[in-house]
């Protein structure tokens, strides 16, 4: 059993099924960041945030997001989870580093809207699961539900180049890294 399952429970058939898209194979693409949710995909300057806007902590996209349910977007070990389960940080098998941001100042939300279904330091695979938020309540809390996926460390790579902006499925790819 988890931490995650220890502090919040998990109750039964709610962990979502994975995703796995035709294009994608079993342990991902070593040069493709996958979509972590279906939505409305855009470029890194229209993220509501200005951090993450400005590229400061490496390329992003964000996704406004048609359902609350978040995947790997690839795969790899997860390094970190905060506390209020807004963010969650990947290192892929191919040593790109990742932070998914959830919505924009949901940390304020304390938790309250958002499930874990991983821990730090499990094994993930590309399109697994990770975990939910409540669309609603972070709407209902006035905050900016954009997913955020970011490339930490964009600067190793040659080259990080974000899909076109406009409508993606979970598991598409939405960033090709360039060695």
């Amino acid at each position: 059993m988890g931490l995650l399952e220890v502090l919040f429970g998990k109750a039964e058939g709610m962990e979502p099924e994975v995703v796995r898209p035709a294009a994608l194979a079993v342990s991902g693409s070593p040069d493709k960041v996958l979509a972590i949710c279906s939505g409305e995909l855009m470029n890194m300057a229209d993220i509501p945030d200005p951090v993450f806007a400005a590229g400061a902590m490496g390329m992003a996209v964000g996704i406004k997001p048609t359902d609350g349910t978040v995947y790997a977007p690839v795969s790899g070990v997860v390094t970190l989870i905060t506390g209020t389960l807004h963010a969650v940080g990947l290192t892929a098998d191919d040593g790109v580093s990742i932070l998914i941001h959830l919505g924009v100042d949901t940390v304020n939300m304390k938790g309250e809207g958002f499930h874990g279904f991983v821990e730090k330091g499990q094994r993930v695979r590309a399109g697994e699961p990770l975990m939910t938020m409540d669309l609603d309540k972070i709407a209902a809390a006035g905050y900016s539900d954009v997913a955020i996926t970011v490339i930490t460390n964009s600067d190793a790579f040659a080259e990080v180049v974000p899909a076109a902006a406009g409508h993606v499925n979970a598991g598409s790819c939405v960033m090709r890294v360039v060695r």
